[in-house]
């Protein structure tokens, strides 16, 4: 019993000491990057069971926000091809593009359900004339909806005629890759001969 007890001791010991030096300790590379794989069974049910702590609610309340956050930063971006690849979040009525769109909804959605801030999340595509364009996805119980500055409402992701390219990764600087490459690199060898041609 005495041994088991002291066991416990040096245990919560060594880990109280593991966890101060953390503190102190400056980190020099991030977790590698890994494959996609179905979640353990029990965050699984987890999820089933409470669904909030694991993508947004899609309720009443939440729908609500959704659209009158939409319609909000509709107002302030007035759509305005752009010179370059500039991307900002604005909080004026500003001139913007697409990822201006995006950034700007998401910091809105982010700051007043901060709980769900995971749940939105930047992506790009190719859209129908094959023009590279950013929208805002997000995770939902009822499945991934994407905001965009070309459509006047939110819809599932289905429902857009774009070939999807990238989607950020919450707490990374890499994104990744969510479209076909061999469909990808064909938009993009096209549009590089169309370029061409052009000049």
């Amino acid at each position: 019993m005495i041994a088991n007890h002291l066991k416990t001791v040096m245990t919560l010991c060594a880990l109280t000491i593991a966890l101060s030096a953390c503190q102190t300790i400056e980190l020099q590379t991030a977790m590698p990057d890994g494959r996609a794989t179905p979640a353990p069974p029990g965050y699984k049910a987890l999820c089933a069971r409470v669904p909030t702590e694991c993508v947004l609610p899609l309720d009443s309340a939440t729908r609500q926000e959704l659209i009158s956050l939409n319609n909000m930063v509709k107002d302030l971006i007035i759509p305005t091809p752009e010179q370059g690849d500039f991307w900002q979040s604005v909080s004026t009525r500003s001139e913007g593009d697409c990822e201006d769109f995006a950034l700007t909804l998401r910091k809105y959605l982010r700051e007043a359900m901060p709980e769900y801030g995971a749940a939105f999340r930047l992506a790009t595509a190719y859209t129908e004339t094959a023009q590279y364009h950013a929208v805002l996805t997000i995770e939902t119980s009822s499945g991934t909806l994407v905001c965009d500055v070309r459509f006047p409402q939110c819809a599932p992701w289905e429902s857009f005629p774009y070939d999807w390219h990238l989607r950020e990764v919450v707490g990374q600087s890499d994104w990744e890759i969510i479209g076909n490459d061999t469909i990808i690199a064909d938009i993009w060898a096209a549009n590089i001969r169309a370029a061409s041609t052009s000049d």
